[in-house]
């Protein structure tokens, strides 16, 4: 295969016919398929490090914050979803992983703008805004929607899906946490929860709105200020929330296992605060600990922390 070919294909200019071509051709041998990841990697590789080529416009620049290096861009891996030999027409898709402590903005196929937290990814077939917008997503991701009437875009997370036809909106959802959120800050949403069987619609929400799960019980309300977005600007607020869910937070933001020996520490204590994200998990609990009294133990080779 051709490395023009590929290239072709990752800039998202091939024909269907051409990609067709290279899912054959990925598909037939285990070595097709890995010198395609490396060509993948390469192709993404050189588009970080290049300033020209971010400017030029291609399909699905990524730009992580804050600034590291090339190695550790890598940790974003684009993932082939190889289709079956009873499955000829599926596409390849491709998987973005964002390391703890990062961030990142991308473009998607349509046009539109996400926004990736901590911990978070997102996947969408390589055919994406071409019959369909949809995309899978753990963790958490604001998203700013090419606005497109005929082909609405939707947003699959563990439990709840969300459809809109362009908008604003946050979605926070990590995979085993049972608990959603979606805010709105412009146009309008649709939330169904969705499974295998069924879809049954949970609410619509109009500018200014929220809407949660938590542990299986659905809320909704108004937003009151923009502080809950702020993750995207490196700062992670905290308004009057259990002791917790904070720690479940900086958990995942920082791939940490944190484990409480004493169930007491987590009764009666609410938490209100912002950090930034270069701050670190043992700063958050340094300055928690000035108001709420506790220990803990890091141990930052293999990032557990221990709570007394």
């Amino acid at each position: 295969m051709k490395t023009e070919l590929l290239h072709k294909y990752f800039e998202g200019n091939a024909t269907e016919k051409e990609e067709n071509q290279i899912v054959e051709w990925v598909e037939s041998s285990a070595e097709n398929k890995e010198r395609f990841l490396k060509e993948r990697l390469l192709f993404d590789a050189t588009l970080f490090a290049d300033d020209s080529a971010i400017q030029r416009k291609r399909r699905g620049p990524i730009y992580l914050y804050p600034l590291i290096a090339i190695a550790a861009m890598l940790a974003i891996v684009f993932v082939m979803d190889l289709p079956h030999m009873h499955k000829p027409q599926q596409q390849l898709s491709q998987t973005i992983r964002i390391p703890a402590g990062q961030r990142a903005q991308m473009e998607l196929p349509d046009g539109s703008v996400v926004w990736l937290n901590s911990q978070t990814t997102l996947t969408y077939d390589e055919d994406f805004g071409k019959k369909d917008r949809k995309v899978n997503l753990d963790g958490e991701a604001y998203f700013e929607v090419a606005h497109n009437k005929k082909i609405p875009f939707y947003v699959q997370t563990e439990k709840i899906k969300v459809e809109v036809t362009g908008t604003k909106f946050d979605v926070c959802s990590y995979s085993g946490s049972n608990n959603f959120i979606a805010r709105l800050i412009e146009g309008s949403i649709n939330l169904m929860l969705a499974n295998d069987k069924e879809e049954k619609h949970l609410s619509s929400l109009t500018k200014g709105k929220y809407f949660a799960m938590d542990n299986g019980k659905f809320r909704t309300g108004e937003l009151t200020s923009n502080n809950a977005l702020a993750w995207m600007q490196g700062i992670y607020y905290f308004d009057d929330v259990p002791f917790k869910e904070l720690l479940e937070k900086i958990a995942l933001y920082y791939n940490y296992k944190i484990t409480v020996n004493n169930p007491k520490i987590l009764e009666n204590y609410r938490c209100t605060g912002k950090f930034k994200d270069l701050d670190g998990i043992e700063h958050i609990l340094r300055v928690i600990q000035k108001d709420h009294p506790f220990t803990y133990e890091i141990d930052n080779e293999h990032n557990k922390i221990t709570i007394e």
